[in-house]
């Protein structure tokens, strides 16, 4: 029974006739939180309007008490925390997220850890990641050699253009297929006073990257078109 009645005073029982001597825990009174008829829990009050006011009244000892256990219990807070993972995975992926960007160094020290810890499980990720994200991997491995940041988008243009060009990734110097061994290569070397801009890269073979050392040469004129129909 839920149906709310102001022109009773607060606090005003409800017995019944079926069970005139109930007792006041368990009678339906106005609560006073909410202000509706539901069965009396303690000082006027039902049961979640009690455990509310309860908590706000003692949220140091709840928060006390609730880190103590969680120390007492690690296993049972992993595997409680796990199957949260499970039943809400996007809602997981947020709070992580959340949590790496508001403490960067922890989080930091807790993936050295884990892969430390999972080797193989860490070489296994690593090579999926690889094979889904081809273009990402490229700015990484460029980024780690030094070069400096490419900007966002330049890469992706650079294999576009390149697929469009000739049916699949392929070497802008010999022409040969490459699409699992392909460079991103600079044509003036960074050595050089060259940039990470498009007008300054090209995709090589690692073979013609390799011999080209330091040379200054752009090949992206050099390559005929292999696509019927995108010939003018």
């Amino acid at each position: 029974m839920n149906t709310k009645n102001k022109s009773l005073p607060i606090g005003t029982s409800l017995l019944t006739t079926e069970h005139p001597t109930l007792q006041a825990k368990g009678r339906l009174f106005f609560c006073k939180g909410c202000r509706e008829f539901k069965k009396h829990y303690s000082k006027g009050l039902c049961g979640r309007c009690y455990r509310e006011k309860y908590y706000q009244d003692n949220s140091g000892k709840i928060k006390a008490a609730s880190k103590k256990w969680q120390k007492e219990n690690p296993e049972k807070v992993k595997a409680a925390r796990r199957k949260r993972e499970l039943e809400n995975p996007e809602k997981a992926k947020i709070a992580s997220k959340k949590w790496g960007k508001e403490n960067p160094e922890k989080a930091k020290a807790g993936y050295k850890k884990w892969c430390l810890e999972n080797r193989e499980k860490r070489r296994a990720s690593s090579i999926k990641w690889n094979k889904k994200n081809p273009t990402k991997r490229r700015e990484l491995k460029i980024k780690r050699r030094g070069c400096g940041v490419i900007e966002k988008g330049v890469v992706a243009r650079i294999i576009t253009e390149n697929i469009f060009k000739y049916g699949v990734i392929a070497c802008e110097k010999c022409g040969e297929k490459c699409p699992d061994n392909y460079h991103i290569d600079h044509i003036i070397p960074l050595s050089k006073g060259g940039s990470n801009g498009y007008d300054n890269l090209q995709i090589l073979c690692s073979h013609c990257n390799c011999s080209k050392h330091v040379d200054i040469a752009d090949y992206r004129g050099s390559g005929k078109n292999k696509q019927m129909f995108l010939k003018i």
